[in-house]
């Protein structure tokens, strides 16, 4: 099993949009895949709440005191991989998911505010990975919401490779992935001809490229 933490400072990033259509991808591809919502406002719930995900999503709470047992039912699940999908800050919540994970994506959005927070939460994730000498965990960024036409669209992927970390293929800020949360399902099966889900597939490759292992 391998786990993948979607984890930035800042909210309203994607990082629910992200976690959910690439557990849609990874299922299209025969492996079983778990979301595991751990943030309070349970986006992803809302999303799976139709029914037609086609994997389960599954609500998991880092509470006071409990990071370690969250961890231990984040590995204790029946699945090739894994998707945590996290809320914004760098606290418990953030720290259980660095330290559970196998791959950590810091998806990043195209404004001064997304960039810097994605520098502070990369900046975050290198002191926990240097703490913890037994942790193979491997980092990448994903440029989200992103305007290609706009001039801050066409620069996105080069101020994140500043920051030092592999930057994956971009999501673009699609209305099919608005579509595809209205109707419960994947931008992969809801429109499967859709730049969107194109964007998505890349992604998948891209990242799976970069697993320690292969599932």
């Amino acid at each position: 099993m391998l786990v993948i933490s979607i984890v930035q400072q800042k909210g309203g990033v994607g990082k629910t949009t992200l976690a959910v259509n690439l557990a849609g991808e990874l299922r299209s591809r025969s492996k079983r895949t778990v979301v595991v919502d751990a943030d309070p406002q349970a986006s992803a719930m809302a999303w799976a709440a139709p029914r037609r995900l086609g994997f389960e999503v599954k609500p998991e709470l880092v509470t006071s005191g409990t990071s370690a047992q969250w961890v231990r039912n984040v590995l204790k699940q029946q699945a090739d991989f894994v998707i945590i999908d996290t809320p914004a800050g760098l606290g418990p919540v953030f720290r259980a998911a660095v330290d559970a994970a196998d791959l950590i994506v810091v998806p990043c959005g195209p404004s001064s505010l997304d960039l810097n927070a994605a520098r502070q939460t990369l900046a975050a994730t290198a002191t926990l990975l240097r703490q913890d000498d037994r942790s193979l965990a491997r980092v990448i960024v994903v440029p989200t919401r992103v305007d290609k036409t706009t001039p801050e669209g066409q620069q996105i992927a080069d101020e994140l490779a500043a920051l030092g970390e592999p930057v994956s293929p971009v999501l673009s800020h699609d209305v099919y992935f608005v579509r595809a949360f209205a109707q419960g399902a994947t931008v992969g099966s809801a429109a499967p001809a859709s730049p969107a889900a194109s964007e998505v597939r890349a992604l998948t490759d891209f990242m799976l490229e970069r697993l320690p292992r292969s599932a």
